[in-house]
């Protein structure tokens, strides 16, 4: 029986989805699945010498996979020499967000892996825009859809590669900014009247970026991925102005894609 694990990021709910639909149709292949959190994936732990492929799925931020997967990636064992699956979320089909796996796959290949499969899936938006319910039922049809055949590649080692071209290569290098932005943007989300400090906020942020007291309070180290904002379980996290635009008050109707649980 094959091995593989998957090292998954997931801000708010559309990667996790994913990797959850992969596991059960990978392992009606026969091919053992152990999926890490890479939040609270303890490395030095980690049989990697026992797996057949290491996967890393990630939600793309800025046209990139997130400072916390490349940091991850950075902390890989240095002649890890895996054969290494991407997969990666994004909010529409669009070139510009082809490249987001760039960076990423040039760690990977110092540690000598073989990145042989590289697949992105394209989710309901959860930044800025919001689509309607008929579009996600469309969108969320389409990556089920393609599930089993991810699955069959990964299980066959089939290769996988996209193709970026200048623009989306450019746009990559640029979104980066966002790994600096967003601590400062962090820094304008507050807990407002709403708010019964039950913690989930705290206890769940992959940055350790949220101290739940007398007050919530928001550090220095947002990853902007908005799990806080999505977790609430009564929509009490915002963010001030000029960046409004970032907090939806509720999430899509599909209960497969809610995070927590509302009041």
């Amino acid at each position: 029986m094959k091995r593989i694990c998957v090292f998954l990021f997931s801000g708010t709910g559309m990667t996790k989805y994913v990797v959850d639909k992969m596991k059960p149709a990978l392992e009606k292949l026969q091919v053992q699945v152990d999926v890490y959190p890479i939040e609270k994936a303890q490395i030095p732990g980690i049989p990697f010498s026992t797996y057949d492929a290491v996967g890393i799925a990630y939600p793309v931020h800025a046209f990139n996979a997130p400072k916390i997967v490349i940091n991850f990636a950075k902390q890989l064992p240095e002649a890890l020499a895996a054969n290494v699956f991407l997969i990666s979320t994004a909010g529409e089909d669009h070139p510009v967000n082809y490249s987001s796996s760039r960076l990423l796959t040039r760690i990977l290949n110092r540690k000598n892996c073989h990145v042989f499969y590289d697949k992105q899936l394209y989710m309901p938006s959860n930044f800025a825009i919001k689509y309607d319910e008929p579009k996600v039922e469309q969108l969320m049809a389409a990556v089920n859809a393609q599930i089993p055949q991810i699955a069959q590649d990964i299980a066959n080692s089939a290769s996988c590669k996209r193709e970026s071209g200048f623009f989306s290569k450019f746009m990559a290098s640029v979104g980066r900014a966002e790994w600096f932005g967003a601590v400062f943007i962090g820094k304008l989300f507050y807990a407002d009247q709403k708010c019964c400090h039950c913690g989930m906020c705290a206890d769940n942020c992959p940055n350790h970026n949220i101290v739940n007291g007398e007050h919530i309070r928001f550090q220095w180290h947002c990853g902007l991925c908005m799990r806080c904002l999505y977790l609430c379980p009564r929509h009490a996290i915002k963010v001030r102005q000029p960046f409004t635009f970032i907090s939806f008050d509720e999430w899509y109707q599909n209960e497969e894609l809610s995070v927590g649980r509302k009041d």
